[in-house]
């Protein structure tokens, strides 16, 4: 199978993260994508809210979706979590299927300072989504930086609705008792809301 890897805190996932999957899921023709939240996320230098509670989240998010997976891999692998460690307990685990990173063109200058980023490229196909003002990194500036071949580099831009959603804004909103009324699925703001989530936690990175 032709899989997407969604990685990310989604603490808590949006509308933003949805319409991206899907428009990566038919665009490049996965047959699944599977959003696999970071349990210990090396960049985030405050807490995040509990593992299983951003997987119940993510579940109720993605429910009735049947391309939809949410793969708690990263939960029992050891820590920080790391791209590269991740795609090679996949590859060990599902060793038929392909698998491809779902990102935005924001993050592409940043692969080259992840930790193995060559083994990641190995590893995996990117799939970009573009961002407004971001200078679109091609395969063959990306393979320059990581001092590749091109021929080693899969790089797929797909088109996709600007959805100017961030996780960070939705927990200083809910914070501060403002309505993320479809921002989120309904479902997730009940959930965040039944359970007192982000209330008066607005300092998270």
């Amino acid at each position: 199978m032709r899989i997407g890897i969604f990685g990310g805190t989604f603490d808590p996932v949006h509308m933003g993260h949805l319409i991206l999957a899907e428009q990566c899921r038919e665009q490049a023709r996965l047959d699944q994508v599977w959003f696999m939240p970071a349990a210990h996320p090396p960049h985030k230098s405050g807490g995040v809210t509990r593992f299983e509670q951003r997987c119940e989240m993510l579940e109720l998010a993605t429910a009735g979706h049947p391309a939809f997976r949410i793969e708690r891999l990263e939960k029992d692998l050891p820590t920080p979590s790391y791209t590269a460690k991740t795609l090679a307990e996949l590859h060990r685990l599902h060793p038929e299927d392909s698998f491809y990173l779902l990102m935005g063109s924001d993050g592409l200058p940043d692969l080259p300072g992840w930790y193995e980023p060559r083994q990641v490229i190995e590893r995996a196909g990117l799939i970009v989504v573009p961002r407004p003002g971001v200078m679109l990194w091609t395969a063959e500036r990306l393979a320059t930086a990581l001092g590749m071949d091109v021929g080693a580099v899969q790089l797929r831009f797909v088109a996709c609705p600007l959805i100017e959603i961030s996780s960070r804004e939705l927990r200083r909103a809910i914070a501060d008792g403002m309505s993320i009324r479809y921002m989120v699925p309904r479902s997730v703001e009940e959930y965040i809301r039944d359970r007192k989530l982000y209330s008066g936690k607005v300092s998270r990175a």
